[in-house]
């Protein structure tokens, strides 16, 4: 398989598992707001829901690597954290300097996210465990 066809595939069930964990993490986010939890605290509820989530289906739909649960695991919350920070900044820039609506500030906080995680676990957390492209016709 090309590099452009399994880069492709790669984004396409990271998209697909994405819908899925962004409407958990979401869920939990609006639902702790609509209690009156403020939007970073509830921010936080969501992603933390979602980071074991991702995990699982990162390693076995995304990227279908077979690399150590233990060491993927380790990598895969250091992305997390980095990740998560630069959504916390975005999210507290966005409200705080601009003086966006919740909701929106949400969304382009989750905007940051995804790419930046994206980026992370096809580059750094799953590389060294990812089958060959070969083994999967």
């Amino acid at each position: 398989m090309s590099k452009w066809r399994t880069e492709t595939a790669y984004l396409g069930r990271y998209a697909g598992s994405g819908v899925l964990n962004t409407l958990a993490g979401f869920s939990v986010i609006f639902i702790l707001m609509a209690f009156k939890v403020p939007p970073i605290l509830a921010n936080i509820g969501g992603y933390l829901f979602g980071l074991v989530l991702g995990f699982f289906l990162s390693k076995k739909l995304v990227f279908r690597s077979e690399g150590h649960i233990s060491s993927e695991s380790i990598r895969y919350l250091a992305a997390f954290l980095a990740s998560f920070i630069m959504n916390l900044i975005v999210l507290q820039f966005a409200l705080g300097v601009f003086h966006w609506e919740a909701i929106f500030a949400q969304l382009l906080a989750a905007a940051t996210y995804t790419i930046m995680m994206y980026l992370l676990s096809r580059l750094l957390v799953f590389r060294a465990g990812v089958k060959s492209s070969h083994s999967h016709r």
